[in-house]
This record gives structure tokens, sequence and C-alpha cells, in this order.
């Protein structure tokens, strides 16, 4: 199962990118827990060239263990990022501990320094 929260752009000058972290609208339980890595997303989008008010939305995703009562039961998140200027995806893609495994672009979307998948 995965549990996805929407998060908003600040839209405070000079800081567009960063996100407001407060107004997290969880989609699966009732307890208003951040979902896991919101920092680590946070501090990846401050870093990447998007002009203010780029992201228009933000999910994050938590990759869970279905399959193996055994292995780990959280893989890591993903961060699907809407950008303003295109009609695809932003994905940042971040292990267990929060280290940022892969960072691409999606659809027409192209992010200077990033691959595109």
């Amino acid at each position: 199962m995965d549990r996805t929260c929407a998060l908003q752009p600040t839209g405070r000058p000079g800081a567009a990118f960063l996100l407001a972290f407060s107004a997290l609208l969880p989609s699966v339980g009732l307890a208003q827990v951040p979902p896991r890595c919101n920092a680590e997303v946070q501090e990846h989008l401050a870093a990447l060239p998007l002009y203010e008010g780029e992201i228009t939305d933000v999910r994050v995703i938590e990759r869970v263990n279905l399959a193996d009562d055994f292995g780990p039961e959280v893989f890591g998140v993903d961060a699907w990022v809407r950008l303003e200027s295109c009609s695809g995806f932003l994905v940042l893609n971040l292990n267990k501990n929060c280290f940022l495994r892969q960072a691409y672009t999606r659809g027409d979307c192209e992010v200077q320094g990033l691959s595109k998948h």
C-alpha cells in the first residue's frame, strides 16, 4: 500500500520551490503524521534550478514491502513533483534512509542537470 500526501508550495519570494510541510493532507489513516523524508525532499527541490512558482504540486509516496515478511518494511519514497512549465513530472527517488538515489523527469518536463525518462 502506498501512502500519498499532497504538499503545497509556499509562494514566499526567493523560496518558491520550498514547500509548506505543515499543511499536509494524508490520504490514508486519521493521524496527522508527515510522510517519511519530507525535509530531504524539500532540500533536494531547493537545490534544483527551478524558477519561483515552478512547483505546483508534490506527492510523496512511500514504497512499502507487501510481498516479503523477511525484508524491510519500507523500501523508500518517491516524490512526484508537478511543474507549471510542463505536463510531466520531476521525480525524486530516495532510499529508506532518505538519501537521494536518483532524480529524473518524465513526460515533456526538463530540468537542467537531470536525465529524462
